[in-house]
């Protein structure tokens, strides 16, 4: 069973995390072209988008994967899950056209309102095709999910850099594309298209039908997902979205820059979710599910610790590979913070497994909601004083209240047996390691790898029954 799991995981993680590398990789090319300021505007839109993202989906991708599994509702899951999102997606293309200039002007784009219509669209084509690629995972057909990621995103990187270093800027002018920012979303929204083109085969399973009662049933079951996804948005991306607002753009765009490298372990992370939602639903009935989370959420946390230690190991030649320019190092003080904090995220996405398979969705929407506040609260209220730092600290603090809440609540309500004593100890020892390594030896390349070797190793020495005993699974 883990075996199976951690194959799919990895087969997802090429579809989730080689693009995301991809377009990770890409960002050196943009910064050599882009201005600090410029930058901020490039983290701002796609903050906003991903905002969009979550409410026009509404939660029926994982309801999706909830009603599928009913005898005889999976044809009318899926027609009425896209219809519902082409439904939404489609409301929302017409408001942006119908109050364009106002919302130019509101959101300080007055000069490039065509930035906010090219960002609607990319949301608009990235909404349709969710539910085809929730088909190839519930289909387990990762291969055919993962090539067609890596495809659309390998056009979209390969388009962005013959733009911004193989056309002349004149020729873009004379084009309506004055500034270089806007070629990485000109070259977006044509990816996204070529997306949707690409899943035509499983489009065509769609048949033109929108079931009343399945449609009820799914936005019940969506609704507190959605909330709770927008509160997972606000904790990763308000700080980006209001920062051009409150902080100089130079800060906001160097914050944006730097807040990419923790980007590795969101990479790890997505992956991860790709693989494991539909998983715990499939094995919800099992006898031995509750075991089956409590051994995958310690497997989780571990690689996690490795992530980061890994990471703030080699931020020394990371930061230089990945952001050329040095005059937006002023924020890599962020990336230990904000690693920890995507720790924090992955450890609660596990804990909210209880809520999601007894439909209690709902329960999520009140701890997204909580921690959506922390975030906001003290991004409003104390960023303009005290700068992006405070940013990395809200996002921190959001995502750990988050894992304590739910973890509480959860063991109270549907208790799962995790080894949070061993969790918590390596949890402990791998923070500690990498931030004496960053902080206190100014990220020394080679004692941080040793570091690394000696916690992995450690790993290996107490944990070696352990990980024999559920790698024979």
């Amino acid at each position: 069973m883990y075996k199976k799991l951690f194959s799919e995981t990895i087969i997802y993680g090429i579809g989730s995390i080689l693009p995301r590398l991809i377009m990770f990789a890409l960002n050196p090319f943009i910064i050599g072209k882009t201005a600090e300021t410029d930058f901020s505007i490039f983290g701002q839109l796609y903050a906003a988008v991903s905002f969009l993202n979550v409410i026009l989906t509404f939660g029926f991708e994982t309801a999706f994967f909830r009603y599928a599994t009913e005898e005889g509702l999976y044809q009318k899951v899926l027609n009425t899950a896209f219809w519902f999102m082409t439904i939404t997606s489609t409301l929302m293309m017409v408001f942006l056209y119908a109050f364009l200039q106002p919302l130019a002007d509101f959101a300080n784009y007055t000069a490039n309102p065509e930035y906010l219509l090219w960002f609607g669209w990319i949301a608009f084509f990235d909404t349709i095709c969710v539910i085809p690629f929730a088909v190839l995972r519930f289909t387990n057909r990762p291969i055919y999910y993962s090539a067609i990621k890596v495809f659309q995103n390998v056009f979209q990187a390969a388009l962005t850099i013959f733009l911004l270093y193989y056309v002349s800027t004149d020729f873009m002018v004379d084009l309506g594309f004055t500034n270089t920012i806007s070629y990485p979303f000109i070259s977006n929204l044509i990816a996204s298209i070529l997306g949707l083109v690409l899943l035509i085969g499983i489009l065509r399973q769609v048949q033109f039908k929108l079931d009343k009662a399945i449609l009820k049933k799914m936005f019940s079951y969506g609704y507190p997902i959605m909330i709770a996804g927008l509160g997972f948005i606000l904790n990763e991306n308000f700080d980006k979205l209001v920062q051009r607002q409150l902080i100089s753009e130079a800060d906001a765009g160097s914050y944006a820059a730097c807040y990419k490298l923790a980007t590795l372990m969101t990479l790890f992370v997505t992956a991860y979710r790709m693989g494991i939602e539909p998983f715990f639903f499939k094995v919800a009935k099992d006898k031995d599910a509750k075991q089956m989370y409590a051994n995958i959420l310690f497997f989780f946390s571990i690689i996690c610790n490795i992530v980061i230690l890994a990471i703030l190991a080699n931020i020394g030649w990371i930061k230089q590979l990945f952001i050329p320019k040095s005059s937006f190092w002023t924020a890599l003080d962020i990336v230990p913070i904000i690693l920890i904090a995507n720790l924090f995220y992955g450890i609660y996405y596990n804990l909210s497994t209880w809520y999601k398979v007894t439909d209690r969705t709902n329960i999520g929407t009140i701890i997204s909601l909580i921690g959506g506040a922390i975030t906001v609260i003290l991004n409003l209220v104390l960023l303009p004083k005290f700068g992006y730092m405070i940013s990395a600290w809200a996002t921190l603090i959001a995502y750990g209240t988050m894992m304590i809440i739910s973890y509480i609540w959860g063991q109270k309500s549907y208790k799962i047996p995790y080894k949070t004593g061993k969790i918590l100890i390596y949890m402990a020892i791998a923070v500690t390691l990498a931030c004496f390594n960053y902080y206190v030896l100014d990220s020394n390349l080679i004692i941080g790898n040793l570091l690394l070797i000696s916690y992995i190793a450690l790993l290996i020495f107490a944990e070696k029954a352990t990980f024999k005993k559920l790698i024979r699974k």
